[in-house]
């Protein structure tokens, strides 16, 4: 049974019918002979008896001629009953055999849909009716090596494709309200701004209680407001401008690329103190060098602004993933933060020049490469975030 379960469709199919034949031959062979030594056995008591024989030389035949009548002649024959029996050998030796074709066939098929069919065929079904429900927290639990297997488990991929899909779909829509909920809320304080200082021109102008210094500090503060929302919403473009981008991996040499790194370290570091720490084994690697330059600049520019004395950047390779680890020694960070950081215009100190979407952009940036971002604090004191990238 594990042959045949293990084997093709094919070849499992032929292995079914060769011991079906042999079977089938084996009982119809051992039938007709059991049934012909039974009319053997049947006629073995029977005879004939030749009453007072008159024996003749013939001369012209060169031998004796036997002369009787019909009641010198006495036959034993069958009874009724040895009639049925020894007839019925014959049915039995015709019949039996196409009995056991027709059952070996039958058998054989209920065999096979059993051990080889049932299963898969019943599991692909519920996956199905689950797929059409919209419920895809299952596992497609059949694993062979022959097609049916082939096909559970490409089902399985889909399965999880369509899982990976459905969970991206949500995060994004998820990320979506949370962008325009902070969307909302941050360009509130700008606009209350402007519309205060429009109440207050509108006030003062027509009476001359203004002079010309606190006209023009009025006018200096309303450009800043009006900067801010330019900015905002230029940042705002940006987002969704990199959640349409594609990814163009390129085959990077490993020197080259950690120079490169290196010479962007130092035009950001200006007098900070900035390690680098490398270690990839791998002679090139495939990555969309734009990418790993930008996510490396927001997580530099999150350090500086948050670090007391030193910056250790780190950079690996290991299982065709590439890793980007930025640690600080500031203050690290708070509950809130680890939960929280990583989505678009998330911040506790946000100003003119940083509107909380360094962490956000690094986050989408990751994932659109096939990785994820993950934040956390080093042991000593300060954050730590890691940059994984997919190099495959």
């Amino acid at each position: 049974m594990d042959k045949i379960k293990n084997a093709s469709i094919k070849r499992s199919m032929t292995l079914t019918f060769i011991i079906t034949m042999c079977m089938t031959g084996a009982f119809s062979g051992g039938t007709i002979f059991l049934a012909n030594q039974a009319q053997q056995n049947i006629l073995r008591n029977k005879y004939m008896l030749i009453r007072s024989a008159d024996y003749q030389w013939d001369q012209e035949a060169d031998g004796y001629r036997i002369d009787m009548d019909e009641s010198a002649v006495e036959w034993h024959g069958l009874n009724m009953a040895e009639n049925i029996a020894y007839y019925g050998c014959y049915f039995a030796m015709i019949g039996l055999p196409v009995f056991y074709m027709i059952a070996g066939i039958g058998g054989a098929a209920a065999v096979y849909y059993r051990v080889k069919l049932r299963v898969p065929i019943l599991e692909m079904q519920k996956g199905m009716k689950r797929i059409q429900d919209n419920n895809l927290d299952f596992r497609m639990e059949y694993c062979s090596k022959d097609e049916l297997g082939q096909l559970c488990g490409s089902m399985e991929k889909m399965r999880k494709e369509l899982c990976h899909n459905h969970k991206a779909l949500w995060e994004m829509l998820r990320q979506r309200k949370l962008l325009n909920a902070s969307v909302a809320h941050d360009l509130r304080t700008p606009i209350t701004v402007l519309r205060g200082y429009l109440d207050f021109l509108e006030r003062n102008i027509p009476q001359d209680k203004l002079t010309e210094e606190m006209l023009m500090d009025t006018i200096a503060s309303m450009q800043g407001a009006v900067l801010r929302l330019e900015r905002y919403v230029e940042c705002v473009r940006d987002v969704e401008k990199m959640e349409g981008m594609e990814i163009k991996r390129e085959r990077q040499e490993t020197a080259l690329l950690l120079k490169e790194i290196e010479s962007n370290i130092c035009q950001l570091k200006e007098d900070k103190k900035i390690d680098l720490l490398a270690d990839i084994p791998l002679r090139s690697v495939n990555i969309d060098k734009s990418v790993l330059f930008r996510i490396l600049e927001n997580l530099l520019q999150n350090a500086l602004r948050y670090m007391k004395e030193q910056i250790i950047v780190e950079v690996s390779a290991r299982d065709h993933l590439f890793f980007i680890s930025v640690k600080d020694d500031g203050k690290g960070f708070s509950e809130e933060d680890l939960s929280q950081a990583v989505n678009m215009f998330y911040g506790k100190e946000k100003g003119s020049e940083h509107f909380g979407i360094g962490l956000g952009v690094c986050r989408l940036l990751c994932e659109k490469h096939g990785g994820f971002l993950k934040l956390g604090n080093h042991e000593n004191s300060g954050a730590c975030v890691t940059a994984v990238l997919d190099i495959l």
